[in-house]
């Protein structure tokens, strides 16, 4: 069977934001990937890492992207995934994980202790690990979206690459593709120490601190805290663009609105679908929920 491959994602100009802003805004769209997330780049470069090294069963932590983006790309090469997650995660997210048929183990915690509860597994059982700082293919798959941007962008450089940020992972592997090909950008981390919309940052965990840290120092970037309010005009916003996204993906867009610079060239990374995380979508865009008996029904005879 062949290794799962992944296709360029598009880069797209923003022509409202870009008018509004006074730069010229692009969106690098991931949410395009497979699974709908970004995740899909770190899961494929990390099954190829455990084919080389001869493993056939993984552990992952994760609030949701990460572990159905694994769960669904392992299957395929026929690799057992154990996916922890706190009981509390979103009935939504939960359902799209077990899609997908890994191994579930809900425990009674935060993230962060489904992260240490997962370690200890992997470590008695001698199994691979797929977790955020403890394992660098995760950037290194994320490196070639970096790499795809400045491709992308030619002749131009990017000025800002805006990331939706959490654990630090992501950024800094866009950094590593972006330095590869010979592009200095500032990195942006737009960042949530607390939501309810965005799930995917929420909480702002820093597991890959070190790395995230040489990345804004090199870079001369800085982090950005966003809050509901502004992702949610942000996802409203990117709609009007034709960017369906999750309100996570459109923290990128609100960094940018703080960041308040004009005439540069500016990427957001557009992380994930809205179309996986309903609930929060329309949470961030204020549309009530509608029950079966709210629907008007065809009353033809």
């Amino acid at each position: 069977m062949d290794m799962l491959k992944l296709s360029v994602t598009p880069l797209v100009h923003l022509e409202r934001i870009s008018r509004d802003s006074g730069n010229e805004v692009y969106a690098k769209l991931e949410n395009l990937n497979p699974t709908g997330s970004h995740k899909d780049r770190e899961s494929l470069a990390m099954i190829t890492d455990m084919k080389n090294h001869g493993f056939k069963e993984c552990v992952i932590a994760s609030t949701g992207n990460a572990a159905i983006s694994l769960s669904a790309m392992a299957a395929y090469e026929g690799i057992k995934v154990n996916v922890f997650v706190s009981k509390d995660i979103s009935p939504e997210r939960l359902n799209l994980i077990t899609l997908f048929e890994p191994k579930l183990h809900l425990v009674d915690g935060t993230y962060d202790d489904a992260m240490l509860e997962s370690e200890n597994y992997a470590k008695q059982n001698k199994l691979y690990s797929a977790n955020p700082g403890h394992n660098k293919n995760k950037m290194l798959g994320d490196s070639n979206a970096g790499k795809e941007i400045v491709s992308q962008l030619k002749p131009n450089l990017p000025d800002f690459l805006i990331v939706p940020s959490n654990n630090g992972t992501l950024i800094s592997g866009i950094w590593m593709g972006a330095k590869m090909s010979s592009a200095n950008p500032a990195m942006i981390a737009a960042v949530a120490e607390k939501s309810a919309l965005m799930g995917s940052i929420a909480g702002y965990h820093r597991f890959e601190a070190k790395e995230f840290d040489t990345t804004l120092s090199e870079s001369h970037g800085r982090t950005i805290n966003i809050t509901d309010a502004e992702t949610s005009k942000a996802t409203r916003d990117l709609r009007m663009e034709g960017i369906f996204c999750e309100p996570t993906s459109a923290a990128s867009l609100a960094a940018l609105r703080i960041l308040g610079t004009e005439g540069r060239i500016v990427v957001l990374l557009i992380t994930g679908s809205a179309f996986k995380f309903a609930k929060s979508y329309r949470m961030a865009l204020g549309i009530k929920d509608s029950s079966s008996a709210d629907l008007e029904h065809d009353k033809r005879p």
